[in-house]
């Protein structure tokens, strides 16, 4: 046999026990390096909520979809909270949790209206103990604008096994609850979303929003865009929202609808509402003698552009809007005349007729 022979043999040796070597590699300790202790109050906050944190990989090949995202710890029976995704399939849905343990996750029903689900791993094959976070009470997840808010995710999948996940700074901007929509799709949610320029990267998703003093006020969603001004938004569930559905598949306590006892309102205001493919602008046509809106000293030509918080773009959005109040509600109504911009305050009433 050649030299030459003899040296391809040991080459090829090699390389297959260097593969073996690869495959039975614990890849939570080859990515695991030492770090110094937290010193600010941000990096308590981020070392703290880190372990309740789980990274999660599902279905790829899709082209503009991200195949990762980040899931919260909300049980020690495994369960872990996240957005609903096209990324989570049957069979094909993996979590990695903070010690860089890789778990096969069962998908449980989602929620259609809040578009989160529920993942679960088996609790039995975790080396170690879970660490799950739950929603804090009412008052401990106020928030307000001003405030400075942590955002943890896995941004960009630079986060495989037991590498930290990234986390944002910033503050909240406000709160919102119309006027927004994710790519052509309107986001339809009662209820107030957070709004934080802490940064939503691709793979934050799902991931937690907390306060300096390590406060779980909500679940980043995707990056939204505004209706109103076409920038991008970063948004977060509020975590009390969460509570009927986490009660419901974890703690079993089945979600009791109340039936709505608000009368339908009435503004006495005749919209300028011509056929169409599109609502027109909420143009006021007439207004009823004796209505709210004649106390409010509304005039046919006026625009109204917004209902208390709610953006009004259109007579459709009108009447969506006025649904969320009833007769007996104040709201505050901005109206424009010419070129100047009104406000007043307007009760609402029960329609003369409702009843007869």
């Amino acid at each position: 046999m050649t030299t030459l022979s003899l040296m391809l043999r040991g080459v090829a040796s090699l390389a297959l026990a260097a593969a073996a070597v690869a495959q039975t590699e614990d890849f939570g300790e080859a990515y695991s390096f030492e770090q110094r202790k937290p010193k600010t109050r941000v990096e308590r906050v981020v070392d703290k909520v880190m372990p309740s944190l789980v990274k999660i990989h599902g279905a790829s090949g899709i082209r503009g979809i991200t195949s990762y995202a980040t899931g919260i710890l909300v049980s020690d029976q495994g369960h872990i909270l996240t957005i609903d995704q096209i990324l989570l399939q049957k069979d094909r849905t993996r979590v990695v949790l903070y010690d860089g343990s890789v778990h096969q996750a069962k998908l449980l029903p989602e929620d259609p209206n809040l578009r989160v689900r529920l993942l679960k791993i088996d609790p039995k094959l975790v080396d170690g103990k879970l660490v799950p976070i739950w929603p804090p009470s009412a008052e401990e997840a106020k928030f307000r604008t001003g405030q400075f808010v942590v955002s943890i995710g896995n941004c960009f999948r630079l986060a495989e096994f037991s590498e930290k996940l990234s986390a944002t700074f910033g503050v909240v901007v406000g709160k919102a609850n119309t006027a927004l929509r994710y790519r052509v799709h309107d986001v339809k949610y009662d209820g107030d979303l957070i709004l934080t320029d802490a940064c939503n990267n691709p793979g934050h998703y799902g991931g937690g929003l907390f306060t300096l003093d390590g406060r779980w006020i909500g679940l980043n969603m995707r990056l939204l865009d505004s209706k109103e001004t076409n920038t991008m938004l970063s948004a977060a569930i509020p975590v009390r929202d969460l509570m009927p559905y986490l009660e419901d598949h974890i703690l079993g306590k089945r979600r009791v609808e109340k039936a709505s006892t608000k009368v339908k309102p009435w503004t006495g205001i005749v919209l300028f509402d011509k056929a169409g493919r599109q609502s027109p602008p909420a143009y006021v046509d007439r207004v009823k003698r004796g209505s709210p809106a004649a106390k409010l000293k509304l005039r046919p030509d006026d625009l109204v552009v917004r209902i208390d918080d709610y953006s009004v773009r259109s007579c459709k959005e009108f009447r969506t809007v006025l649904s969320k109040f009833g007769a007996g509600d104040t709201v505050k109504v901005t109206w424009k005349r010419g070129t100047k911009i009104k406000t007043g305050e307007m009760t609402l009433a029960k329609h003369p007729e409702a009843g007869r």
